[in-house]
C-alpha cells in the first residue's frame, strides 16, 4: 500500500503534471497528485499531496527530493498526517472554542483562569450573573427631590456664550437707551 507525502514549498506557477515528472524522474511510481488551490479563487496554495505506488517509494522520494529546486523552490518532502476526524479540533490555534455558541470540544480547555464565565450565546444572554464594570449606582433611595444623590459629582456651571444675542446685534454695537447727555 502506497503513502501519502506532503509537499511544500512549491512554485505558485508548479502544475500537477510537473509535480508528477519530478518524481517519476527518480523512478518513483506516483499513484495520485493533488495540488491545494485555494477555494474561492482557484489559485494554488504552494502545496500538494503525493500519493506513491508503495512505501518503498515514499521513503525514496523523501530521501531523494527534499530540498530538490523545482522552478527556483527547494521542495519538502515529508509523510502526511492523518486528517483529524470532523468536529476534532485541530493542531496549532489558541485553544479558545469557536466565538458564538458551540459546543466545547471534550477534553478541551476548562476556561480562562479564575472562572469568569465565557460568552456562549446572542447579544443579551449571559450565562451566570451580571457583571458591572463601570462606576457604582446611587442608591434607589437617594434624595431625588433636591435633586441631589449621593456619590455624584456636581455639573459644573454651564459656560455663557460672549457671542452677542440678535437684539445686541446692532451696527457699531452701540444703542440708544432713551437719555440724551447733555455736554
Amino acid at each position: 500500500m502506497g503513502t501519502r507525502l506532503f509537499v511544500g514549498n512549491l512554485s505558485y506557477n508548479v502544475t500537477e503534471l510537473e509535480l508528477k515528472e519530478a518524481f517519476t524522474s527518480e523512478g518513483i511510481e506516483v499513484r495520485s497528485v493533488r495540488l491545494a488551490c485555494e477555494r474561492e479563487t482557484g489559485r494554488p496554495r504552494g502545496f500538494a499531496f503525493v500519493e506513491t505506488a508503495s512505501d518503498d517509494g515514499s521513503k525514496q522520494s523523501i530521501e531523494k527530493l527534499n530540498g530538490r529546486l523545482v522552478q527556483g523552490r527547494a521542495l519538502i518532502v515529508e509523510e502526511a498526517q492523518a486528517r483529524p476526524a470532523p468536529g476534532a479540533p485541530r493542531p496549532g490555534g489558541t485553544g479558545t472554542p469557536p466565538r458564538f455558541g458551540s459546543a466545547r470540544p471534550p477534553g478541551g480547555p476548562s476556561g480562562p483562569p479564575g472562572g469568569a464565565p465565557r460568552f456562549s450565546g446572542p447579544a443579551g444572554q449571559s450565562p451566570g450573573p451580571q457583571r458591572n464594570f463601570g462606576p457604582p449606582r446611587p442608591p434607589a433611595d437617594g434624595d431625588r427631590a433636591s435633586g441631589k444623590v449621593e456619590g455624584r459629582r456636581e455639573r459644573p456651571e454651564k459656560k455663557r456664550s460672549s457671542r452677542p444675542k440678535p437684539e445686541e446685534r446692532e451696527r457699531g454695537n452701540w444703542r440708544w437707551k432713551g437719555v440724551l447727555d447733555e455736554d
